[in-house]
């Protein structure tokens, strides 16, 4: 009794938006915690846990036909988590991948990681990419050098290859912009994808999850987030609390984050994504996928290949 559906990628792309709807659905029990990050440790080199640990996150679920987790950056892990999730989870397994225009990702990112105190609060983006650029392939299997992963989390071809071969059909990629604008048309897709009833979600309004905000005092924000981590697993099984909570604390603490891209980025961001772009128009051919309206749009030019 364990995983048969994982939301495996990626940040800041609506995974917990939709984790919570799918939560929602009648046929689906979710985990103990949306990110039980079990299949990380293949990632970073590591052995995971035993299975005991992974199984008891989904302790509740008895016969609910879907057992669902959510761990968003699973995807940057390749073929050593897709093989790890094979193993644990066997052949009928089905995986969702949420993309998102990579360079509005690369800025909610860039600001999630500044609300969550990874960043200096007066870090601008482009001081970041600079920062980000010194870091090596080999730096980048430190998990605590994941908060520089806006620019290369963005490079979506360099894994859509892996996920694809492990689960062929049994992948599927959802795209945010749709996700945000199409709402009922794409959970009915997801719900026919993972064989449950398009009409079973408790509502077909996108849950607002996990939405980047700014703060007022930084002392309230880091105890805040302190707490909020402590008790996840409770407050995912008492959402009404955990929203009334969020919103206090809002009232308290938050500040609009209304913090616009610099030309200048947004402009080296575009010319950077250009290649990684094209690999993954041409994956998406050859697979058989449609492209998102964001990747049919953009001018394909040149520009000197980035690889991790």
């Amino acid at each position: 009794m364990r995983a048969n559906a994982i939301i495996a990628g990626v940040n800041k792309a609506g995974t917990t938006s939709l984790f919570v709807s799918l939560s929602g659905h009648r046929d689906v029990a979710p985990a103990s915690v949306k990110e039980t990050r079990y299949f990380l440790a293949p990632r970073w080199g590591q052995e995971p846990e035993p299975l005991s640990v992974y199984d008891a996150y989904f302790a509740d679920a008895g016969d609910a036909r879907v057992r669902l987790e959510a761990t968003p950056s699973y995807y940057y892990g390749g073929r050593a988590v897709v093989s790890a999730m094979r193993h644990a989870c066997g052949d009928d397994l089905r995986v969702l991948v949420v993309l998102r225009e990579p360079v509005a990702r690369f800025w909610s990112f860039f600001n999630y990681q500044k609300a969550r105190l990874r960043l200096d609060e007066d870090m601008t983006g482009a001081d970041y990419l600079v920062a980000a650029d010194r870091l090596s392939d080999a730096d980048f299997l430190d998990p605590e050098n994941e908060r520089w992963f806006a620019f290369r989390g963005g490079c979506y071809a360099h894994w859509l290859d892996a996920w694809h071969e492990g689960f062929g059909d049994r992948l599927a990629l959802v795209w945010f912009e749709e996700l945000m604008s199409q709402t009922p048309r794409v959970l009915a897709d997801v719900a026919r994808f993972l064989e449950i009833d398009p009409d079973g979600y408790a509502s077909t309004d996108l849950a607002s999850e996990n939405r980047t905000t700014g703060y007022r005092r930084a002392g309230l924000q880091r105890v805040a987030l302190g707490m909020n981590d402590r008790f996840e697993r409770f407050l995912r099984r008492h959402y009404g609390l955990k929203e009334g909570l969020r919103s206090l604390y809002y009232r308290v603490n938050g500040s609009a984050r209304r913090d616009r891209m610099p030309d200048d980025l947004r402009r080296d961001l575009t010319a950077r994504y250009v290649e990684p772009n094209q690999r993954l128009r041409e994956q998406l051919a050859r697979q058989g996928r449609p492209c998102p309206s964001w990747l049919d749009a953009q001018t394909v030019g040149t520009h000197a290949a980035w690889k991790p």
